[in-house]
């Protein structure tokens, strides 16, 4: 956390400056993440959604803003035999999740263009989280909304650079009421660089499964209501590699 608090003081100064300028604009969409380099021998892919904050100054071409993307990597959901603190034991299921935040601060130069198509590059820099849960649910509980017990099994992060680019296009002429520029679509793609991190994977690639080396088998311990034999569930295995990753982007950007 001490490494981040640089990036947080950044981060309250940076959001006073918003509140001083015109040009805002407020954006939501789908993320598809695609690991790459030694990454990918551990993590098949990625979905979430993106959410994101810029300004762009009076006159200039330039955009600045940040960036919050949350990402699903892996899932696993099992029933298992879970003993309650008053000694009581019932089947429960079992879901172990694997996600990634990104929180990056970055600056967009939009490229001149005469046509509803806007091409943009970007550069970014920030944080990424990368975190694994197991939480126990009440199958009897069938929209899931208050867990029985949750845990975090790993916690690590980096700090990370991206750079990408990508297109706009104006969707206002399609409303009569709206003026121009105000609804915009977007699509990009970026490349996302970090140093060293541990995370675990609950469905490392059938390829990789068979022959790996480097890893540790996380466990979970539970409770056989017949025999009353305690036996170890495995929930994923720990890995440590460079952050490397692709994002690819589609979304909506309001702007007033």
């Amino acid at each position: 956390m001490k490494a981040l608090t640089p990036l947080l003081v950044f981060l309250v100064a940076f959001s006073s400056t918003l509140a001083q300028t015109a040009n805002r604009e407020l954006g939501l969409g789908y993320t598809y993440m695609g690991p790459i380099g030694p990454m990918q021998n551990h993590i098949r892919q990625g979905h979430g959604f993106t959410m994101e904050y810029y300004f762009t100054p009076d006159q200039k071409r330039v955009s600045y803003g940040m960036e919050l993307m949350l990402t699903q990597y892996g899932h696993d959901r099992s029933k298992q035999e879970y003993t309650f603190p008053n000694g009581t034991v019932a089947p429960m299921d079992i879901v172990v999740n694997n996600n990634v935040t990104n929180l990056l601060l970055s600056a967009r130069y939009n490229l001149p263009s005469e046509s509803l198509w806007r091409p943009f590059i970007a550069g970014k820099l920030g944080y990424a989280w990368f975190t694994t849960n197991l939480t126990i649910y009440d199958p009897d509980d069938f929209d899931d909304c208050a867990p029985i017990d949750s845990e975090i099994l790993l916690r690590d992060g980096t700090f990370v650079l991206s750079a990408g680019g990508g297109v706009q296009y104006d969707l206002s002429g399609m409303f009569k009421k709206l003026n121009s520029n105000r609804l915009i679509f977007t699509v990009n793609a970026n490349l996302i660089l970090g140093g060293m991190v541990k995370y675990m994977s609950t469905n490392a690639p059938d390829h990789y499964q068979h022959n790996h080396q480097s890893n540790t088998d996380v466990m979970a311990r539970f409770v056989n209501t017949q025999t009353q034999v305690v036996h170890e569930h495995h929930v994923g295995n720990v890995y440590q590699s460079m952050a490397q990753m692709v994002d690819l982007r589609a979304g909506i950007i309001f702007r007033r």
